[in-house]
């Protein structure tokens, strides 16, 4: 990989040494008051391009009124200077050489009256917190859409996935005319309005709901953008239909309107499509359905956490599948928002109708650290999943009196599942001796139904910052499934064998009721106290039953009791919670503390048995947000919670899913505790568009609930007992990035970053009639990584990230098979656009992986792109020839550890096909071509 460093470095050197090469003229002067000649300190003076008014650069006056811009080209430019309560002032220049304009002098506003005459628009305002962009001074392609036009804005970028940074920070929310847009969708946004609908863009950090419900300054910001129609384009209609069909019989269909009228928001979408697009992009969980999340412990002892947006795996960043095999979607839905009697009362109501078949086939590569030996699993498997969802959301604003506000929400997703598996799977030691081989199959059935609502009423009363919350919450998760399962496992050193032939019936019930109430109250000027109180309770019923097959008949009817799980689970949880607040100008101090008293029973109905624990957890947490200044920030955060065992690691249900694998009770766990912290750093300069940040963060776990695995040479089995470690299992980083414009007359910007992290996890590990012995696993990595990026509308865009690394993977029990490789990944994404509106698009994502003494090493190259070309007097007609995977290298490989265990899998993507495209953008709301 020489290469490749030299690459990097070579790169760097020329671009660095071009953005040199290129400083030509510069234009400095004094801003004054022109009455009383004081000296005005951050008056933004702009050049613009005289033949279009679109801006050259800018800059703002320092405290002695001079400013000063630097690395001009000559020619002809319009200088706007402006200041607020001032009138703009205009000049045309001409510049050959070092300029100064002298002193330039203001004159009231107020003074002038309706003698006014402003002759040019000024591209960038700071008001207070919030910088304001005038779209119509940046210069994009006629046809371009918001994104487009934020590529362009000065301290805005925006990715390959859609993901927008503004200022440094990465941008969460991405509001139309101040209010959320179905849900908050950045894309149904930015890739969908016409950039000549805009009229301003803002950029600030919105405060949260707490704020503006209580109006106490909890800290937390979200890095927000604004888009403002023109006063004429809020009445309308927009959307897109595309159509493709390819090689290898692959097809994408997507349709998507949108209807405005004032208020009123109406949107509807399509999507019919085998090539990889599933859903219309970032956040669509949150705006047609509710997120979910599963935890999972792993069996070498991690943690495996898994969201998947509104559970049917149809919702993704970019619109596109990022899960294994190769999809099939069928995916609909419609939105409807809406307010009334002047935002007294806000209605926002959504249906989703989602269908997705998925076809994997995938090979598994495992190197296990066991005591004095080590062995190696290897599996091949097929996958059909295919999943059916309905999903309905309601959410309801009233604004009861200017004191009172309620929310209410109700939700509701059923999704049928009908999913097959087949997996061969061997495992032998390191001198290739087999233990064991195992086939399976299982068929699996299931109907799961989710449905939840909620209700949030705010008083606030005369006393500023004096409130109380009432929040009451109710849910019901139900799933009711059936399996056929099939396995049979041969153990080679014991000549044993085990055959599994059932039918499985499972049923889950759960259900939930929670309810809140919090009181704020101003304790000083600066000081505000939160108390706090939370009942909850839940409820679940489990029923897992095993039938093995009759011989006589050939029916599943013989109940296996061995594997019979009958139980009910009751958890009651009081809560109190008591907080300060402090704020005082540009710094804002939280301090809380949670108490929770916990009581769980589970009763076992087929057994005189049941199990109760009472817990107490404690839940601390310290932040501080310092605004250093309008540019510059820090936050600091320390969150502790007490982490309590799960009944399933006390007692684990009965289960033979994998039947070389046997879990063992333990009734002595104990709880533990985990430390949390935060450090970040921001530093942005508007006006030459450069960024800085830091950050480092640290997260311990004392007394963890991990795994003692036994291992059983002879056979390969495994028995899995949850028990306390007495160690700190740490996971820390520390990264930092530099973003700057290198050569601004192509609009070259350069950032460089890079990120050092460290990860360890303690579990016992025992060989067969042996004592357990302590391993530690540890992970080192470090990522370097430089890129560069530039646009010019109507012609390129080029955005190039390399990232070299070396990563270190440690255990303490097989130290002759620890792994030291190098990674190298790297992303290019290009664009030109020729005469007559023809246009070429290269996009490569490519990642590297050096081999091991176990493993193979790896690399893998998506390179995919298109030719397009527009049509019709507007450009809203455009045919594309799109190839994916042009090389053939996209292989499907990933390498990850989980405990003892290191893997690397491979599974089905999409590989290379060529596909004819067509893209149609109509609208009623026309723009200023």
């Amino acid at each position: 990989m020489r290469s490749n460093q030299c690459y990097v470095l070579l790169t760097f050197i020329l671009f660095f040494n071009i953005s040199n090469s290129f400083s030509q003229v510069k234009l400095s002067g004094t801003i004054t008051d022109g009455t009383d000649n004081l000296k005005l300190h951050k008056a933004t003076i702009a050049l613009l391009n005289p033949k279009d008014s679109i801006l050259v650069n800018f800059t703002r006056s320092g405290e002695n009124g001079n400013f000063s811009i630097s690395k001009l080209d000559t020619g002809s430019y319009k200088l706007i200077v402006s200041y607020p309560q001032y009138a703009d002032y205009v000049q045309d220049l001409k510049i050959l050489a070092d300029h100064n304009v002298g002193t330039v002098k203001l004159s009231k506003a107020f003074l002038l009256l309706d003698e006014i005459s402003v002759t040019g628009k000024i591209p960038v305002v700071i008001k207070g917190d919030t910088i304001e962009y005038n779209a119509g001074s940046f210069n994009v392609d006629k046809d371009a859409k918001v994104d487009d036009l934020l590529k362009v804005l000065p301290g805005i970028t925006v990715d390959a996935d859609g993901k927008i940074t503004a200022q440094g920070k990465e941008v969460k929310k991405v509001l139309l005319d101040g209010e959320e847009f179905f849900g908050n969708d950045p894309t149904l946004i930015t890739k969908n309005i016409r950039a000549d609908m805009v009229d301003k863009v803002q950029v600030y950090e919105k405060k949260s709901d707490l704020n503006d419900r209580t109006g106490v300054d909890d800290g937390e910001r979200t890095q927000t953008v604004n888009i403002t129609l023109k006063g004429d384009k809020k009445k309308g209609a927009f959307g897109q239909a595309q159509s493709g069909y390819g090689s290898g019989n692959y097809y994408g269909l997507k349709g998507m309107a949108n209807r405005f009228n004032g208020a009123q928001k109406i949107a509807a979408y399509a999507i019919s499509a085998n090539d990889g697009m599933v859903s219309l992009g970032f956040e669509d969980g949150e705006k047609y359905g509710a997120l979910d999340g599963n935890v999972e412990m792993m069996e070498g002892g991690g943690i495996m956490i898994t969201s998947s947006g509104s559970s049917d795996g149809m919702d993704s960043w970019s619109s596109t599948f990022r899960g294994d095999g190769i999809p099939s979607a069928l995916n609909m839905g419609a939105s409807f928002s809406d307010k009334f009697k002047g935002d007294k009362h806000k209605l926002n109501v959504n249906y989703r109708r989602g269908q997705m078949d998925v076809e994997n086939n995938s090979q598994n590569f495992s190197q296990n650290n066991l005591p004095d030996l080590a062995s190696i699993q290897q599996s091949t498997g097929l996958t059909l999943n295919e999943s059916k969802s309905h999903n309905a959301n309601m959410r309801y604003d009233l604004k009861v009196d200017s004191t009172s506000d309620m929310t209410l929400k109700f939700g509701y997703n059923k999704i049928n599942r009908d999913n097959f598996s087949r997996n061969n799977s061997s495992e032998s030691n390191l001198d290739e001796i087999l233990l064991n081989d195992t086939y399976s199959t299982n068929n699996n059935t299931s109907i799961n139904e989710v449905l939840n609502a909620s209700v949030m009423f705010t008083k606030r009363f005369k006393k500023l910052r004096r409130s109380l919350t009432l929040n009451t919450s109710i849910s019901s998760n139900n799933t009711d499934g059936v399996s056929n399962y099939f396995s049979k496992s041969k153990l080679y050193q014991t000549s044993d064998s085990l055959l599994i032939d059932q039918l499985k019936n499972n049923i889950w019930e759960n259900s939930n009721l929670d309810a809140s109430l919090n009181y704020t109250e101003p304790l000083s000027k600066n000081i505000t106290g939160t108390f706090g109180y939370t009942l909850a309770n839940s409820k679940s019923y489990t029923l897992n039953q095993s039938f093995n097959k009759n011989d006589r008949s050939g029916e599943y009817d013989i109940l296996d009791q061995s594997l019979l799980n009958d139980l009910d689970n009751n958890n009651l949880r009081n809560s109190f919670n008591t907080g300060l607040n402090y704020k005082k100008n540009t710094i804002t101090l939280n301090v809380s503390n949670t108490l929770s008293f916990e009581s769980i029973k589970r009763n076992y109905n087929n057994l005189s048995h049941s199990l109760k624990r009472d817990q107490v957890s404690f839940n601390p947490s310290v932040s501080m947000n310092y605004q250093i200044s309008k540019s510059k920030g820090l936050y600091l955060n320390y969150y502790g919670r007490t982490t309590q065992p799960d009944l399933n690691q006390f007692e684990p249900l009965k289960q033979n899913d994998n039947p070389l694998i046997n879990y063992l009770d333990n009734p002595d766990l104990e709880s533990g505790f985990n430390h949390s912290m935060y450090a970040y750093f921001n530093s942005y300069k508007q006006l030459k568009d450069i960024s800085v940040y830091f950050g480092a963060d640290l997260n311990q776990n004392t007394n963890a609930v991990n795994s003692l695995v036994t291992f059983y040479p002879e056979s390969g089995r495994r028995d899995i007992q949850y028990v306390n470690v007495n160690k700190s299992n740490i996971s820390s980083s520390i990264y930092g990035g530099y973003r700057r414009p290198i050569w601004k007359k192509i609009a070259l910007s350069m950032n460089i970053g890079a990120n050092l992290g460290y990860q360890n996890n303690y579990n016992y590990l025992a060989l067969a009639n042996t004592n357990s012995q302590l391993n530690n696993t540890e992970n080192y990595s470090l990522s370097p990584n430089i890129g560069f990026s530039t646009y010019k509308a109507n012609k390129w865009s080029f955005q190039a990230r390399l990232s070299p690394g070396y990563r270190i993977s440690k255990s303490t029990l097989q130290p002759d098979l620890d792994i030291n490789n190098f990674i190298f990944n790297s992303y290019l994404d290009v664009s030109y656009t020729f005469l007559k509106d023809y246009k070429i698009v290269m996009n490569m994502e490519q990642s590297h992986e050096a081999a091991t003494k176990t493993l193979p090493e790896f690399n893998v190259a998506n390179v995919s792109g298109y030719v397009s070309k527009k049509f019709l007097k507007d450009k809203s007609l455009e045919a594309q020839f799109f190839v994916n995977d042009l090389l053939n290298k996209n292989t499907g490989v990933r390498r990850y550890q989980s405990g003892y265990t290191f893997s690397q899998s491979t599974n089905d993507v999409l590989r290379r096909y060529g596909m004819f495209k067509l893209i149609y953008n109509f609208t009623t709301m026309r723009g200023d071509n």
